[in-house]
């Protein structure tokens, strides 16, 4: 070989290069849907070594930093929802809540459901240019749990990111602004923030409330009335305490 050539080829990159933390001391963190638990995808991501978390998530499938979550589809998930038009509801409420959502469709061939694939191709067009949501396409469970692992690994490389859940819409109104403040609080969600503003009127009544006065509200127990207090009253700094609601807990449980 011409010795211009070997040259060459030194100085030319790979995708490599540009991936010089792939093999990270640090295990990779995915949040995911608890509706994804028996999915063939979370078995392949646990092969590979991810640690992953079980939430609910109102927004999206998997969350691989604060600002990055993906709605995974099969190829005829992605026929059905365009179908019943769940499709661009959920994109739109995904791209509301983070700042870089992606699409993973996953599997190839012709939908079981009667659909063109002038439609299918229309779909995947707006997502792309009215969206602005890119999508990744894998044939397999097993080539989307290496898409998802760089996903999580580009989003967690580095300096330390919070997986952190911004699933929450933004408020459009005075009320929704009032209900989106209380839900920030620990173990606290949309109904009952709800519930909380209709006994204490206003964020200030909830926020200065006792602890026995938010074991009165419905779905508030001692220790999530702890935890709230130690938030709304606590110094910034200091950690909260150890005995927070574990997932089984059903005074500290978030959705049904």
């Amino acid at each position: 070989m011409h010795p211009k050539g070997n040259e060459h080829e030194k100085k030319q990159k790979t995708l490599v290069t540009f991936l010089p933390n792939e093999r990270r001391k640090e295990p990779v963190r995915i949040v995911v849907d608890h509706r994804e638990r028996s999915s063939q995808l979370v078995e392949k991501l646990s092969k590979l070594g991810a640690v992953i978390e079980f939430r609910s998530l109102k927004v999206g499938d998997y969350v691989a930093s604060d600002n990055v979550a993906i709605e995974r589809k099969t190829i005829d998930d992605f026929a059905v929802s365009i179908i019943d038009r769940r499709l661009f509801e959920q994109t739109r409420a995904l791209k509301e809540a983070y700042g870089r959502p992606i699409l993973l469709l996953e599997g190839r061939g012709p939908t079981m459901r009667r659909l063109t694939e002038e439609a299918l191709r229309g779909a995947l067009v707006s997502l792309i240019l009215d969206f602005e949501v890119p999508i990744l396409w894998a044939d397999d469970s097993e080539e989307a749990a290496k898409l998802l692992m760089t996903v999580a690994r580009r989003e967690q490389r580095g300096v330390t990111r919070e997986v952190a859940l911004k699933d929450r819409r933004r408020p459009k109104t005075p009320d929704e602004e009032k209900e989106y403040i209380v839900a920030g609080l620990p173990f606290v969600e949309s109904a009952t923030a709800k519930k909380l503003l209709s006994v204490f009127k206003t964020v200030e009544g909830v926020f200065s409330a006792s602890e026995e006065g938010l074991m009165e509200v419905d779905g508030i127990g001692p220790k999530k009335a702890r935890r709230i207090r130690e938030t709304a009253s606590g110094l910034y700094g200091v950690k909260p305490s150890s005995d927070e609601p574990s997932q089984g807990d059903q005074t500290g449980r978030r959705g049904p």
